[in-house]
């Protein structure tokens, strides 16, 4: 599993027009786009997908343009979670093994409070009701649910859980996680600006955001520091970090989507409740500081 979901994963964005409707034609094109610059796999529907503000079919129209699209040239996994609905989550797992994905990941229940039990029962439900390998995503810092390593390990008993994304920056629990799992699990990294420090920790790749935007550095990362060129991997990692930290001094989702226009793709607005668009002085300004660090990337 480890050498199957390896590399780099871009947390797929999806393009909303201004009536929050999603727009395939855009979608296919950022597809394409990620494709043709060498990412290894994409990871639909989470919450840089926007997963948690589409309901079942929506996420289901976003799978099938993803897969269509995809035509087999790279790996997929797509998010089910989010929606506060076990049998919503299920339905989304089932799809995504008749649409042939490679693999299904969710987040854990969220909203309620519940129990260790509660996110236990829920997990064994969702993943063995497809035969497809599971990633639980752990993402303790959006959800609120904090589990300590040994509960975590305790859903290595659960059919096709394979591992987890892992979006915490905390390196040590990662590391202390996998050597628990004594090499049965795997994990991704999901901060963009830990990919580096994760790798040293053993993940077999990364899934975030970022990797829409700059794909090329995200994989030079990754490539090289197989190759054992520590160096170069680091100066790339380096450049993460400031593409992370200026998209943030822009806002959110909406940054992400604007930085994607800087490299002549539309990736469209971002759906309500949040910010559709950055205003244009936001926009030029953001775009004056991505070409002074950037050139390279200004541009199709």
């Amino acid at each position: 599993m480890k050498n199957k979901f390896c590399g780099v994963y871009a947390a797929l964005l999806t393009p909303f027009d201004k009536e929050g409707r999603i727009s395939r034609t855009r979608l296919k094109n950022l597809v394409r786009f990620l494709i043709k610059k060498g990412i290894d796999g994409l990871y639909i529907c989470g919450g840089t997908g926007e997963g948690p503000s589409m309901d079942v079919d929506e996420r289901k129209l976003v799978v099938e343009t993803v897969r269509e699209e995809a035509g087999g040239k790279v790996r997929l996994i797509t998010h089910v979670g989010g929606i506060l609905n076990t049998k919503n989550a299920i339905d989304l797992a089932r799809h995504a093994e008749k649409m042939k994905l490679d693999a299904v990941s969710s987040i854990p229940p969220i909203y309620y409070k519940i129990g260790f039990k509660e996110i236990f029962d829920y997990y064994k439900r969702v993943a063995e009701s497809t035969s497809l390998p599971f990633l639980i995503y752990y993402i303790p810092g959006t959800t609120g649910v904090i589990l300590s390593n040994e509960d975590i390990l305790r859903l290595r008993g659960i059919k096709n859980i394979i591992g987890l994304k892992y979006t915490n920056p905390d390196m040590y629990i990662l590391q202390d996680l996998l050597l628990k799992a004594e090499g049965k699990w795997i994990a991704l990294s999901g901060p963009d600006e830990m990919f580096l420090p994760a790798l040293t920790m053993g993940v077999s790749g990364s899934i975030g955001s970022t990797q829409n935007v700059l794909p090329e550095i995200f994989t030079g990362i990754y490539k090289n520091f197989i190759a054992g060129d520590i160096k170069k991997a680091m100066e790339l990692q380096e450049r993460v970090t400031v593409a992370v930290s200026l998209l943030k001094k822009y806002g959110g989702m909406e940054a992400w989507k604007t930085a994607l226009k800087f490299r002549g793709i539309d990736a469209g607005c971002a759906r309500e409740p949040l910010r559709k668009n950055m205003t244009e002085t936001e926009e030029n300004n953001l775009y004056r500081e991505w070409k002074k660090n950037f050139p390279e990337f200004t541009g199709a």
